[in-house]
């Protein structure tokens, strides 16, 4: 079996992976970036909002936009809604990615396609691309998503997840807000509606549990009928669209031995709201420089947990108590929801 050598292995082409890989590279490490999928950014399993503080963080260019938003709109189970200034945009969210991998590619990364994390030996890790070959490599950063094989083999994975299902579906009028909708139906998470220009992604996240699955199809045709009665979209599919959402919290083992979970791989995604793309890129940055760091200088993987966790962690830690609050009182939903959202003060109390 053929070997191959690099300081860094990068596992999944998402927005955590190809950050955290460019991030290693530009500090002078060698690194390849795998992905199981033939193109990088398909297909598109994500609602596309970001808030605007991303732009912070990386450049964005204007075709990885479909549209801006100024504000969200929440609506109770009882109808009434609540209006906050939320400045963000809706992404192309497959040129988004493809546009962070060829980054990736620009800093001197290795991206392979078609090639998947088989499991670990003990000289090394296995891929499967064309052929199946090894690996000699000293930092592995995890970054394929929500259900991390490399997770799975050592035992540190995401235990709770909200399913989402997604329609893309003809607006009746353009506007520039997401609309969120709670409903005792939605169990667990909730509907949106997000514009893209003409089109929007209409979708629901269901908390997993033994009817959710089952069920999840018709939650989301009942919820498009609904939107169409109150004449904001029009009947035709235009596309498809599912996925898994950890919402357990940020995993415990954020590190384990030579190895970084970063992403959905990690539990990053915000366990009320399901957003998880900012903290994603946050975390590949962080992910990838502490390897650099760690190889170069000694430094510790705890390093990049601490300073996660420094931005992230009081947040993540709140989102957490409130699901537990919001899926214990669901039978109060309207009532308790002020505190357990975040288009809400008390949520923040």
């Amino acid at each position: 079996m053929e070997t191959i050598k690099t300081d860094v292995l990068v596992v999944g082409a998402g927005p955590a992976g190809s950050t955290a890989a460019a991030e290693a590279a530009r500090c002078g490490l060698s690194v390849i970036l795998i992905e199981r999928r033939s193109k990088v950014g398909e297909p598109v399993q994500c609602a596309e909002f970001v808030p605007r503080p991303i732009f912070q963080e990386i450049e964005i260019s204007s075709d990885a936009i479909s549209s801006s938003v100024s504000k969200m709109v929440t609506y109770l189970p009882s109808g009434k809604g609540f209006s906050i200034r939320a400045n963000g945009c809706i992404l192309n969210r497959d040129v988004f990615d493809r546009e962070l991998a060829e980054k990736a590619k620009e800093e001197g990364v290795d991206l392979l396609l078609n090639t998947s994390f088989v499991g670990f030996e003990e000289d090394g890790v296995i891929l499967r691309g064309i052929d199946q070959y090894k690996v000699d490599v000293k930092i592995i950063i995890a970054a394929d998503g929500p259900l991390s094989t490399v997770g799975r083999e050592i035992g540190n994975r995401n235990r709770e997840f909200v399913s989402a299902i997604q329609y893309s579906l003809p607006l009746t009028e353009r506007f520039d807000q997401t609309e969120i909708y709670f409903n005792r139906k939605i169990y667990g998470g909730y509907g949106w509606l997000f514009p893209k220009g003409d089109i929007a992604n209409v979708g629901v996240g269901v908390k997993i549990n033994s009817h959710s699955k089952v069920f999840l199809r018709r939650i989301l045709d009942w919820f498009v009928e609904r939107l169409k009665d109150d004449g904001k979209v029009r009947s035709q599919i235009l596309s498809k669209t599912s996925g898994l959402i950890p919402v357990s919290g940020i995993l415990q083992e954020m590190y384990f031995k030579n190895i970084l979970f970063v992403g959905d791989a990690c539990g990053m995604t915000h366990s009320i709201t399901g957003q998880g793309i900012c903290q994603a890129v946050i975390g590949g940055k962080i992910a990838g420089r502490v390897a650099a760091k760690h190889l170069k200088f000694g430094t510790s993987l705890s390093e990049y947990k601490r300073e996660w966790m420094s931005i992230f962690g009081e947040e993540h830690e709140r989102a957490r108590r409130r699901r537990r609050i919001l899926e214990s009182r669901w039978d109060e939903l309207e009532f308790i929801l002020p505190e357990c959202w975040i288009g809400f003060r008390d949520y923040y109390r």
